[in-house]
């Protein structure tokens, strides 16, 4: 049986607003990696990636908080272990 690499594509995003004074896991100047949610209101939301790991799930916030850093997809590959 033939296993293929797995890659989810994120954008990168900075925080603009403080999100821990409201009780919120993310940091205002704090870069961070996701995809917009299903209801394109917000972005899926996640730690910076090391090579090869899956990065850490923050949680869902509205696009409020976030500014796009770039246009660029950054695609994350996990390898299948043989």
């Amino acid at each position: 049986m033939s296993e293929k690499n797995k890659e989810i594509e994120f954008i990168k995003i900075i925080c603009v607003l403080d999100g821990l004074t409201e009780g919120l896991n993310i940091i205002k100047g704090q870069e961070y990696y996701g995809f917009e949610t299903v209801d394109e209101l917000g972005y899926n939301v996640y730690t910076e990636n090391e090579k090869g790991r899956l990065p850490i799930y923050i949680g869902s916030y509205s696009k409020t908080y976030f500014q796009l850093i770039d246009n660029e997809i950054h695609v994350v590959t996990f390898e299948k272990n043989t």
